[in-house]
Formats: C-alpha cells, sequence, structure tokens
C-alpha cells in the first residue's frame, strides 16, 4: 500500500492549502477554453446564437482535442 492510502491523504501536493496539478491531468485553464468552445458549439447548434457551421463544428473539433492532448501532455 502507498503512503497515501495508509494516512488517508491524497497523493497529490499540497501548495498553501491548494492541490496542484501533480498528474496529468489537465489544468483548470484548459478546462475553461474547452468549456468555452463546448459552450459555443452547443449554443450554435441549438439556434440560441447564430454562430457560423464552420465555427461551431472546429469549435468541437478543436476543444475535444484540446482536452485529449492535456490529458497525455503533462503540464498543459
Amino acid at each position: 500500500m502507498c503512503d497515501a492510502a495508509l494516512t488517508g491523504r491524497s497523493a497529490g501536493v499540497r501548495l498553501n492549502g491548494i492541490m496542484s496539478n501533480s498528474g496529468k491531468a489537465p489544468t483548470m485553464i484548459v478546462w475553461i477554453i474547452a468549456l468555452v468552445l463546448y459552450v459555443v458549439a452547443l449554443v450554435s447548434h441549438f439556434g440560441v446564437v447564430r454562430i457560423g457551421a464552420p465555427v461551431a463544428t472546429w469549435s468541437w473539433i478543436i476543444g475535444f482535442g484540446l482536452l485529449l492532448l492535456a490529458c497525455r501532455v503533462r503540464g498543459l
């Protein structure tokens, strides 16, 4: 068993009371960018806002690709 399981603490590193990104999980800014791109595509799909089809399509592609890349590249 690892020390984290024995002590009941998270395996992440704590800096000033905030969990830091110690693994390959995407950083907060990547999550925010992907979320904004998702919302753009979603409102365009349902016709809430008129956005060109290429913009809506590319927002899906770029947002999903960014999340996939961020999960594979440490620190992104």
